[in-house]
């Protein structure tokens, strides 16, 4: 992985009363980055972990990498506290592994391939992750197939299909 910067910061909350927790970074910074703020990355906090993220807009002049709970337990992480990180560009341009189902799915059904092949990363990483957090393999065929669907009618509407 390429290295892209090395700092300091304090985690944060995102916004105030809210759980989420962010590091934030310049854009003046993130505009040496390959994709400047569209860039996925990969961010290590004290040396350790490997969060795969993409930097989220905050507040005017700067860009957020967002912490999630799981992530702040594993790590021993509090927020404001004061830590050190990496940021590195994410060798997988998608961002996030891709569930074994999806993996079936693709590859019996040339339908899902053709809407999976139509869809932006980000869509994808939304199939992803929703599949990831169903523990039920059925109900993750049957959930990724509704999805599947869905986006499908969303590209028969803009005439794509």
């Amino acid at each position: 992985m390429k290295l892209l910067y090395t700092g300091t910061a304090f985690i944060e909350p995102m916004f105030p009363n809210m759980p989420h927790n962010v590091l934030s970074i310049s854009t003046t910074i993130i505009a040496d980055f390959p994709q400047k703020h569209r860039t996925r990355i990969v961010l290590k906090i004290n040396g350790e972990g490997h969060i795969q993220c993409g930097l989220n807009s905050h507040v005017p002049g700067m860009r957020c990498m967002m912490i999630s709970k799981k992530n702040m337990s594993d790590l021993g992480l509090l927020t404001g506290e004061k830590v050190a990180f990496e940021i590195f560009e994410d060798p997988d341009p998608l961002g996030v592994a891709v569930p074994e189902v999806l993996k079936a799915l693709l590859a019996q059904d040339e339908v899902v391939e053709r809407i999976w092949n139509k869809l932006t990363a980000g869509r994808k990483r939304t199939i992803c992750h929703s599949t990831m957090r169903i523990k039920n393999i059925d109900l993750q065929v049957e959930r990724a197939l509704e999805f599947f669907e869905a986006e499908r009618e969303k590209l028969v509407q803009k005439g794509k299909w």
